[in-house]
């Protein structure tokens, strides 16, 4: 007498029969899914760690401050731009600077003293004078400084 449990027919103990070539299908099937997977995550990385290109065009880095009479000798005007926020000041008659308005500690937007001349963080007083350099507390690194031109009286600084 046969047993009970042991499959019988084509599909038998043998391994013989449909199941093979399905399991072969299947198996092929999810190589073939994660394959697709392993492609585009490779995709994603190659995108993340490629540097950005340099060929962007030169005027959208560039951004439209204002007129330059509007702009007060001695006055700070903060530009909110994006992720990259910044300052333009006035110095004299003719030398404006443009600073980041981030500061390199822990990333607070500084503020501008007129008295003292000087940018200053909130978060733990860190002091940077008007060229970016840092005069006191934890920052570790100066301000990122930025290029300015004044053409036909209106203020533009190079990002």
């Amino acid at each position: 007498m046969s047993d009970p449990l042991e499959p019988r027919g084509p599909s038998g103990p043998d391994g013989g029969g449909s199941h093979p070539s399905r399991r072969r299908f299947l198996d092929w099937l999810s190589k073939a899914f994660l394959g697709l997977w392993g492609v585009g995550i490779a995709g994603a990385i190659g995108a993340y760690l490629r540097p950005p290109e340099h060929g962007s065009g030169m005027a959208e880095r560039t951004v439209r401050v204002g007129l330059l009479e509007d702009l007060e000798i001695g006055a700070a005007r903060l530009v909110r731009h994006g992720v990259s926020p910044f300052y333009v000041v006035r110095l004299d008659a003719t030398r404006i600077v443009a600073l980041s308005a981030v500061c390199t500690h822990v990333r607070c937007i500084v503020g501008f003293d007129r008295e003292r001349r000087a940018l200053t963080c909130p978060c733990h007083d860190g002091r940077f004078d008007l060229t970016g350099q840092v005069l006191s507390g934890p920052p570790p690194r100066p301000l990122t400084s930025y290029s300015v031109s004044v053409r036909a009286g209106e203020v533009f600084v190079q990002l």
